[in-house]
């Protein structure tokens, strides 16, 4: 698969290599392989953009036009115009696929909004029922064939938002069923994005999915084991987090892969912190102490190398324990002063970093 680049990337790239084989340290056959590996990503398109938004004004126009009038409709009416409205714009779309490409997408897109609203339109018409939040999963799997055919990024993070939409909506009431369904589609944006699109962006969603999909599982696993149910998640996330930074994936995914893990692992160690996760287990309450001192040890060792994400963690671990034991104490007024300082003088330390290090990671 070839790697994509910006076009300014390219050009320099182009140049550079022109320049070595001028001076014959490269063939022009090696130069031309060189160049055969990148290919370059499509810039942002003002005609994209424009038939984008007209396409969701388009949409919400329609649907402000119905909503007003929804009551004097007859079920059977309602119906026929939510269809009429999905074939219409689609119709449209594959009437104009060749004479207006970009114009076709953007009435792709309207489509995919329209099949969305007409879920949750057809079951307020027929009082369907059910959970709330199901829409969204269907919504987002009725998406992926569209995104599938166009091969858009956009589509495909659009349906993985949706996914993620789903679980917030039903994580109390989702059935182990559902969760595997889940994962399964997660499965599947990562081979789509392997095969695919090969978009970071999309990689980046993707695992927010798959770290929800897993926080989802372990969390319901809590009824089986009440007094360590939170703790025992938040212990398997927090070895997540680690995990993910060993991941052999591609060179191009390593930063997105960093970045998650740094933040994954520092979300659940400033909650395992906290003395009530601890509270009730053969640790005691007040182990979170000695796995504070740790964990700061740890943070220190990633910044050490290079780790620009971990300085983030460290400040909101400072924070915390800052206020933990400030805020109660001290006037109100010196507990922001001083929290003040502490965040310049992170940023300071952030900036001196970049510049000092200069390869510096996520």
């Amino acid at each position: 698969m070839k790697r994509k680049i910006g076009r300014k990337n390219y050009t320099w790239m182009k140049s550079e290599l022109a320049f070595f084989e001028e001076k014959g340290t490269i063939t022009r056959t090696q130069k031309d392989e060189m160049l055969a590996q990148y290919e370059v990503s499509r810039g942002v398109s003002l005609v994209r953009i424009l038939v984008t938004v007209g396409a969701l004004l388009l949409g919400a126009g329609i649907f402000s036009f119905i909503a007003s009038n929804w009551i004097y409709l007859g079920k059977t009416v309602k119906f026929l115009i939510i269809l009429a409205a999905i074939a219409g714009v689609n119709g449209a779309a594959i009437k104009l696929e060749n004479s207006h490409p970009k114009t076709a997408r953007g009435l792709y897109f309207l489509g995919v909004l329209f099949f969305g609203a007409g879920i949750f339109l057809t079951g307020q018409i027929f009082n369907l029922g059910g959970p709330f939040g199901q829409a969204f999963l269907w919504w987002g799997i009725g998406s992926l064939p569209m995104a599938y055919v166009l091969k858009d990024k956009w589509l495909f993070i659009f349906a993985t938002v949706l996914f993620l939409l789903y679980l917030d909506a039903e994580n109390t009431s989702i059935g182990y069923f559902a969760v595997l369904i889940t994962a399964l589609l997660a499965a599947f944006l990562y081979w789509i994005n392997e095969k695919m699109v090969a978009s970071r962006l999309l990689l980046f969603f993707v695992n927010a999915l798959s770290i929800a999909v897993l926080s989802v599982f372990l969390f319901k696993l809590n009824a089986f084991f009440p007094a360590y149910g939170h703790l025992a998640a938040f212990l398997l996330l927090f070895v997540a987090g680690f995990v993910m930074l060993r991941l052999p994936v591609q060179e191009a995914y390593k930063e997105v892969m960093r970045l998650e893990g740094h933040l994954l692992h520092g979300l659940m160690g400033i909650l395992l912190t906290f003395s009530s996760v601890w509270e009730g287990t053969v640790f005691g309450s007040h182990f979170n102490l000695a796995f504070s001192v740790v964990y700061f040890l740890l943070v220190l060792y990633f910044i050490k190398t290079g780790s620009l994400t971990n300085i983030f963690i460290l400040c909101i671990f400072v924070l915390r324990f800052y206020l933990d034991f400030s805020y109660d104490f001290l006037p109100k007024s010196i507990v922001f002063i001083i929290g003040g300082l502490i965040f310049i003088g992170f940023g300071f330390y952030f900036e001196k970093q970049r510049k000092e290090g200069g390869n510096g990671h996520a």
